[in-house]
């Protein structure tokens, strides 16, 4: 099967095992061989890997932010490309993102801000 990987990857909605959204694929890692066809190794997901297709200090940035958020932050949320099954229009991996540090942001937002905010 060919796979266009800005087209049918990139920026795609990923889904969990359970199909709950995990966020959207934001980063592809390629792997280089001499003499042989690059080699598709793993999606990254999260702001870091956002941040960093902006601009790479921005990414630095945010990574040094998200590694507050406790042990193993700061860096990016990779999987390997071989768990990711292409199910158009979008992507499913198969962990749970409950399982993983992909929502890490959205439960701090929801704990620290959303929770004070009448009637949410």
């Amino acid at each position: 099967m060919r796979v266009h990987l800005v087209r049918d990857v990139l920026d795609k909605q990923l889904l969990d095992s359970s199909g709950q959204n995990a966020g959207k694929v934001d980063g592809i890692v390629l792997e280089t061989r001499p003499s042989a066809p690059m080699v598709v190794r793993y999606i990254e997901v999260g702001p870091i890997t956002l941040a960093r297709r902006i601009n790479r200090r921005l990414g630095d940035w945010v990574a040094r932010l998200d590694a507050r958020f406790g042990e193993g932050r700061g860096v990016a949320i990779r999987f390997p490309f071989a768990r990711v099954q292409l199910e158009s229009p979008s992507l499913r991996i198969d962990v749970s993102a409950a399982s993983t540090p992909i929502m890490a942001f959205e439960r701090w937002l929801r704990r620290v801000v959303v929770r004070h905010i009448p009637w949410s």
